[in-house]
C-alpha cells in the first residue's frame, strides 16, 4: 500500500497560558469576525464561564448553541443548519473532543467557516488537529475524515483543563502514548527519509516519554488542583505532540491497529462507558502481541497497573463473549477502510482474534486486576 504524506502541521494560531481566553474579541475582530455561532456542552461552559470574556463589549455577537453529545451526521447537519440561518461568520468549540470535531466538521461541510476551538479538556489532540472522528447517534464508532482547512485559533486556558473530570485526563494520556506504539512499525520500517517523517517520528517519541515519566505525577497533581510544570507538560503533550504525529507524519503516523481494535469494540454497548483512550489502551496491548512485541507489553505492565489501564477484555466488561463474538469483532477490525490497512503487516481476522486470545492468556498470567476508570 502507497501511503499518503501531505502535511496538515497545526493551527493557525495556538495560545496556551493563563487568561488566554482574554485574547478572544481580540482575536475575532483581527479575523473580521462580528457574529459566532457558539458551540458548547453544558458541563464544559460551566467550568469556563469564569474566564470568559463578554464578546458584546467588542461587538461581537454570540449565539448560544448546546451540543447534542455525538459527533454525530444528524449532529453536524443539525449545527450546519444554524451557522446558515443564523449568518455567523464563524464558530466557537468549547468542550471536549466531540464538540471540537463537530465545530470543525460542520464549519469545513458548510463552506469553510473559521474554527476557533476552546478546549476544556486534555483527552486527545481534537484541538490541534484538523480531523474530526464520527459516531452514530448511539455512539458506535463510524472512522474519521480529515480536513484541508486548519483551525484558525485554540486557546487553552490551563485551569479550565486542570478543572476538567481526572478520569478523561487519564484518557487523554493513554491515547498519546498510542500515538508512539501505532506510529513505531511504519516510521521503523520506512525506506523514506523524509524530514517530515523525522519530526514525525519525535513528536511520537514525545508522546511515549512524557507521558511515562511524569504522567503518574502529573495525575496526582491533577487530582490535587496543583498547576505544576509536570501537568503543563502532560496536557500539551496530549494536545499538542499527539496531533503533531499525524501532522507530519500523515498516514505513516495515523492510527492504524490499536484504533481499530476501539472501533471495533465500540460496536459493543457493554463498552460505551468507558472513554476513547481507555479502549485505545487495549488496543495497543492487542496490537503488540499482532507484532509480537513481548517485551515492550512487559515494559508496559507498570504504567498500566498505575493508571488502571484495560488488558483484559473483563476490563472492558466482555468477558461474556462467546467464539462468535470474538469473530464479529476481528472481521470488524480489519473491514474495508479500517485503520488496520495502514499497517505494514496486513493483518487478517484470524490474526486479530488469535492476538485477542493471546492477550487474555497473557494478562491471566500477570495475574492483572484492576477497577478501571470509568466515565
Amino acid at each position: 500500500m502507497t501511503l499518503s504524506l501531505i502535511q496538515r502541521i497545526s493551527p493557525e494560531e495556538y495560545i496556551s497560558k493563563k487568561n488566554a481566553y482574554d485574547r478572544l474579541a481580540d482575536e475575532l475582530k483581527a479575523r473580521y469576525i462580528k457574529r459566532v455561532l457558539f458551540l458548547h456542552g453544558t458541563k464544559s461552559l460551566r467550568k469556563a464561564r469564569p474566564y470568559l470574556p463578554d464578546l458584546s463589549a467588542a461587538g461581537i455577537e454570540s449565539v448560544d448553541i448546546l451540543f447534542n453529545g455525538e459527533c454525530s451526521h444528524n449532529e453536524i447537519r443539525r449545527i450546519i443548519g444554524l451557522l446558515k440561518e443564523k449568518k455567523a461568520d464563524a464558530i466557537i468549540g468549547l468542550g471536549g473532543g466531540k464538540v471540537m470535531d463537530t465545530a470543525k466538521a460542520a464549519a469545513y461541510k458548510a463552506g469553510g467557516y473559521p474554527v476557533i476551538l476552546l478546549p476544556t479538556m486534555a483527552s486527545n489532540c481534537a484541538a490541534w488537529s484538523p480531523l474530526s472522528v464520527l459516531y452514530t447517534d448511539d455512539g458506535a464508532s463510524l472512522g474519521h475524515e480529515i480536513y484541508p482547512h486548519a483551525t484558525s485559533l485554540v486557546l487553552v486556558e490551563p485551569r479550565v483543563i486542570l478543572d476538567s473530570p481526572v478520569d478523561y485526563f487519564v484518557a487523554g494520556v493513554a491515547d498519546t502514548i498510542a500515538k508512539w506504539y501505532e506510529s513505531d512499525f511504519i516510521l521503523t520500517h520506512t525506506k523514506k527519509r523524509r524530514l517530515a517523517l523525522q519530526f514525525a517520528r519525535e513528536a511520537a517519541r514525545i508522546c511515549k516519554d512524557v507521558p511515562l515519566n511524569d504522567g503518574e505525577k502529573a495525575i496526582e497533581d491533577m487530582k490535587e488542583g496543583r498547576l505544576t510544570d509536570e501537568w503543563i507538560n502532560v496536557m500539551e503533550t496530549n494536545i499538542m505532540a499527539g496531533g503533531l504525529v499525524g501532522g507530519f507524519g500523515d498516514e505513516f503516523g495515523r492510527a492504524t491497529a490499536a484504533h481499530a481494535v476501539h472501533d471495533a469494540i465500540t460496536a459493543r454497548p457493554e463498552t460505551h462507558l468507558f472513554l476513547h483512550g481507555i479502549k485505545v489502551a487495549y488496543g495497543v496491548m492487542v496490537q503488540l502481541v499482532l507484532e509480537k512485541k513481548w517485551d515492550e507489553m512487559e515494559q508496559l505492565i507498570p504504567f498500566y497497573k498505575a493508571l488502571q489501564l484495560p488488558l483484559s477484555l473483563s476490563d472492558l466488561n466482555l468477558s461474556r463473549l462467546n467464539e462468535d463474538d470474538l469473530m464479529d469483532i476481528a472481521n470488524e477490525t480489519v473491514r474495508p477502510n479500517a485503520l488496520i490497512h495502514l499497517h505494514p503487516l496486513n493483518f487478517t481476522a484470524q490474526d486479530v482474534y488469535e492476538a485477542i486470545l493471546q492477550l487474555e492468556e497473557w494478562a491471566r498470567k500477570h495475574h492483572y486486576v484492576k477497577d478501571i476508570a470509568r466515565s
